[in-house]
């Protein structure tokens, strides 16, 4: 047993890894403070092969148009990883609606950057 939690435990690092290349892939793209926080079930240790890599990202300088915000988190995404964007103004104001992803990343989610 202690060989498969050895084995299940360096997937997860490989896919925080993989999490944290995206973090700094998106900081260079827009050039500036990012806030990236790994969530869902990669962060709690229950994922499994068809698992996405579910990245929060907070950042003053996400476009406002949703559609062009997604393709900007898109666009230096590796496959498996599902960005999620907001502005501050959005993160807080859903945090005090205690919206569930939002609740979910402050509880068990793993940052990704010092931001």
């Amino acid at each position: 047993m202690h060989k498969v939690l050895q084995k299940r435990k360096e997937q997860q690092k490989q896919l925080v890894e993989l999490a944290k290349s995206y973090a700094q892939a998106l900081n260079k793209q827009l050039g500036g403070p990012v806030t990236a926080i790994l969530t869902g079930s990669v962060a709690r240790g229950d994922f499994n092969l068809h698992s996405d890599i579910d990245v929060l990202v907070v950042s003053a300088k996400l476009p406002a148009d949703p559609l062009e915000r997604s393709k900007l988190l898109y666009s230096v995404a590796p496959p498996r990883v599902e960005p999620k964007g907001f502005s501050p103004e959005e993160f807080q104001a859903f945090k005090s609606k205690n919206n569930p992803l939002i609740t979910d990343a402050l509880s068990y989610g793993i940052p990704l950057n010092e931001d």
